[in-house]
């Protein structure tokens, strides 16, 4: 226990005379606090806070600081208030900064300057919670809130509290005292707004209270100033239309409001504060009642446990960091995981550092390989892959050849002598060039380049060509391919929408895939085997399996009843007639057996050498293409015509909010950009120029984003391509250019642009 010596008197002035210095020496050297126990450990902090009730005889601590109701049932509500259930209130609370006289307000708008609320000149918070208070005269609920702005360490469970206090209240009353209406005001209003919209709302709303009020209150901001002039109403505009427009300019938005109000006054250095301007606000906003009506009390006290007892639980405080690093670190960006470089501005002679870890993407490839011995311990070595048909050779710099891998006929390995490791690519200009490490892809660029350029040239005569063997095979009923322009079920366009004609085997026209996808026998027309037929046909051939469909009434019959366009055939056909159908049916049999066959072989023969060499020469910043299922820039899907027209139909009624581009017709192939290494369509690539930070010296595909970003370089971008430069050329360093490097192994790359290079503009 501390005892304290209280025998010396302390009434001395400031100046004492020489011959009291002996007093003092002695007084000095006497303890003057005698502790005889143990000392013990001082919580300096606390889960809750503590309760603090500073009730008076009229009003009662309704909630307290850590959002503990203190009132239990709907009729103590109503006995600590004083007034019936039957009574008809309504609720005004007020709401403010701390130490700006909310507590003082109240008591002389309301209560004629009696302290129903408690004040206090101290420089502690005297109001901690929610104080309740009943003006039975006018019939208002009086709410005395915490401030905002003290100094406590659980600042949002004090926001929350405020904010569902905030939802059940008529009437909002924000008091200021400042000569300026600060940040801090429309900061809480916009959030409680945003807040009312989002969570409270709802949750009124879905009560099963008679009279739960769903509404938005009416604020009305009382703003003191003692040397500037409040806001002031003019012939342009009013004092509530500026603090709306100032609002608007912050981004907060006020809606969930029923009204705002601005009462301005200006107080003199000597003079009190005169509350009748704010006494008349509240009187017409109290009589108001096409918006908010008042309520019992027992439908408040419900309101309010339910929305307490919905919006609860612990609350993650995290303290406001008062420094701000960004102000003095590197501004350097990682182009992959757009974090920052830790490091202090102007670090010349180190590499850009981040301690986080980076996110790999294809297109920087910023993944190394590290030596495992090397990194147990503790250097960070990259290695390097001596690649040859057959296997790939490991070399660490300082243990020599540590691996040797097989690339194909031995599966893929994981090779354990190394640790893979993602790297940041940096924005900055120390980027040094990198050789062509795709080969492989160059030759395949120019080989597909020749056969696309074959292709356009002899499409439409291999078109016709093609068109006049399959209609020399195909059977007498058959309508000839010349004369097929629109589907026959469906009416699209074969030529504008770059769909593959397909001929029923029932009735002869021709159809879409989608129209025609059906497959069954036709033993009429002598096709005994599952075979395409249309929908009409496979209808009828359900009811009838043995008759044949009659082509003529199908097609002299209207469009809209397709369904019943298919009548028995004759079945008095003659004999010559029946044999000479089958001998044709019998020629076309015969040509789609060897054309079957030849594709199929063509396929596992080419189209798997194909795959190979691609999985083999593709270069390591390219996107796969399991990856890449859709167009990067404009989002349509890659496919045939006719998986896009099926995935467009499927997805009609979600087009509108799709950024996916419409499908216009035509199959869509999936392209690898040279620059960037992200898959685009064709219509999204088609300019062509060289790459040479990639290694591509030649005019090749690159995608608009990028030929945009080559033009409109912007500080921060990705990385910018640059052209082969001319004899008369200036060079310049190009600032948007990035470094990859991170942790011990850094990968350095620099880029040369230049000025004169008439290849940069976009053609």
């Amino acid at each position: 226990m501390l005892k304290i010596d209280k025998t010396v008197e302390c009434n001395s002035a400031i100046m004492e005379p020489c011959d009291s210095l002996n007093f003092y020496r002695e007084e000095a050297l006497r303890p003057d606090i005698v502790c005889d126990a143990d000392f013990r450990s001082i919580p300096f902090t606390s889960t809750d806070y503590e309760v603090m009730d500073n009730s008076t005889d009229r009003s009662f601590l309704l909630m307290d600081a850590n959002e503990h109701l203190h009132i239990a049932t709907p009729e103590l509500f109503c006995k600590k208030l004083h007034c019936p259930d039957t009574a008809k209130i309504k609720v005004v609370t007020i709401f403010g900064n701390t130490g700006d006289g909310k507590s003082h307000t109240m008591n002389h708008t309301f209560f004629k300057g009696e302290e129903v609320f408690k004040t206090s000149p101290e420089q502690n918070s005297c109001t901690l919670g929610v104080y309740a208070a009943m003006q039975n005269e006018i019939g208002v609920l009086c709410l005395d809130t915490e401030g905002l702005l003290s100094t406590s360490s659980k600042s949002n469970q004090r926001m929350r509290m405020l904010l569902k206090i905030l939802a059940i209240s008529d009437i909002v009353i924000y008091r200021t005292r400042s000569e300026r209406l600060h940040s801090d005001m429309y900061e809480f209003l916009g959030t409680a707004s945003k807040a009312f919209c989002l969570h409270f709302s709802q949750a009124l709303q879905s009560l099963s209270i008679q009279g739960s009020a769903n509404l938005g209150p009416a604020v009305i901001i009382f703003h003191e100033t003692r040397h500037t002039k409040p806001l002031e109403n003019s012939v342009e505009e009013s004092a509530e239309e500026k603090l709306r427009e100032k609002f608007a300019r912050l981004n907060y938005d006020i809606n969930a409001f029923s009204s705002l109000r601005y009462v301005g006054i200006q107080t003199s250095s000597n003079g009190s504060t005169d509350y009748n301007k704010l006494i008349a606000a509240l009187r017409v906003d109290l009589d108001n009642t096409t918006v908010r009506s008042a309520r019992q009390p027992s439908i408040i006290f419900k309101a309010m446990r339910a929305l307490n007892k919905k919006f609860s639980g612990e609350i993650v405080e995290r303290s406001i960091n008062p420094f701000p690093e960004q102000y003095f670190t590197c501004p350097i960006l990682c182009a992959s995981c757009n974090r920052r470089c830790q490091r202090s501005m102007g670090h010349e002679g180190e590499d850009h550092l981040n301690l986080n870890p980076c996110q790999h993407q294809h297109q920087f490839e910023n993944k190394v390989e590290l030596c495992k011995v090397c990194y147990n311990n503790g250097r960070e070595v990259i290695v390097t892959r001596i690649d040859t048909w057959t296997h790939s050779v490991i070399n660490c710099p300082h243990c020599g050849e540590i691996a040797k891998t097989f690339k194909y006929w031995s599966g893929t390995q994981e090779c354990d002598a190394i640790r893979t490791q993602t790297v940041h690519i940096w924005k900055d200009s120390n980027i040094s060039p990198k050789g062509p490490s795709h080969s492989g892809q160059m030759v395949l660029d120019k080989v597909s380049y020749v056969c696309e350029a074959l292709t356009n040239f002899s499409s439409q005569p291999t078109g016709v060509l093609k068109e006049w063997c399959a209609d020399k095979v195909a059977p007498k009923y058959w309508k000839p391919n010349h004369e097929i322009v629109n589907c026959f079920s469906c009416k699209k366009n074969f030529d504008k929408t770059g769909l593959r004609k397909h001929h029923c085997r029932g009735c002869g026209e021709g159809f879409c895939d989608a129209c025609s996808k059906h497959r069954m026998p036709v033993p009429a027309r002598k096709w005994f085997e599952n075979v395409r037929v249309c929908n009409d046909c496979r209808q009828f051939l359900l009811k009838h399996p043995n008759s044949m469909p009659d082509q003529e009434e199908q097609t002299t019959n209207d469009n809209t009843t397709n369904s019943q366009n298919h009548t028995a055939g004759s079945s008095n056909a003659d004999a010559s007639a029946a044999a000479h159908e089958e001998t044709d049916v019998t020629v076309r049999k015969c040509g789609e057996t060897l054309y079957n066959t030849i594709s199929n072989v063509a396929s596992v023969a080419l189209e798997c050498t194909k795959d190979i060499i691609k999985d083999t020469a593709r270069p390591d910043y390219w996107v796969p293409d399991s990856e890449a299922l859709s167009c990067h820039i404009c989002k349509m899907k890659f496919g045939t015509a006719e998986e896009l027209l099926a995935l467009a139909m499927s997805n009609a009624n979600e087009r509108a909010q799709s950024p996916q581009r419409s499908f216009k017709g035509g199959d869509c192939k999936r392209h690898h950009c040279r620059k960037c290494g992200q898959g685009v369509c064709a219509e999204c690539s088609k300019s062509r120029r060289p790459v040479p930070e990639r290694g591509w010296l030649d005019d090749v595909r690159v995608c608009d984003e990028c030929v945009s970003d080559n033009v409109n370089t912007t500080v921060g971008g990705s990385l910018s391509s640059s052209s082969v430069p001319p004899d008369n050329a200036t060079p310049r360093t190009n600032s948007n250019c990035s470094s990859s490097g991170g942790g011990g192994g850094s990968q350095r790359q620099s880029e040369v642009c230049f000025l004169d290079d008439p290849k940069t503009k976009v053609e």
